[in-house]
């Protein structure tokens, strides 16, 4: 179970989303499908989660028109452009000077 930290709320949404990435880019699309709708599940009502799982799905739904990496990438980062906030706790602002900056194309690098 989540601590109810916002912070801790946010990456674990994330990592869902990275982990379903990565099936996908192996061709496991059950996992990826199995990942996706966990994350649903999981963070679907979470106020702190939303703007991730809403960045999933516009991956997701472009993704699955197409079966293109591609098309899912430029979704994703297309909402990380209008969206840039969710980038931040990725970053240096929370994790130390030293961490990543993160930009858009980051949140999808399967292009």
């Amino acid at each position: 179970n989540l601590q109810k930290n916002p912070c801790t709320i946010r990456l674990a949404a994330y990592a869902y989303y990275r982990i379903m990435l990565i099936y996908l880019a192996q061709g496991n699309e059950a996992e990826a499908t199995t990942t996706y709708n966990t994350l649903l599940e999981t963070f679907g009502d979470d106020p702190y989660a939303h703007p991730y799982v809403e960045m999933a799905t516009a991956f997701w739904e472009a993704y699955q028109s197409t079966h293109k990496m591609y098309d899912g990438c430029a979704a994703a980062i297309q909402y990380a452009v209008k969206h840039p906030d969710i980038l931040i706790p990725l970053g240096s602002d929370y994790h130390g000077w030293q961490s990543h900056t993160y930009v858009p194309e980051d949140v999808c690098p399967f292009r």
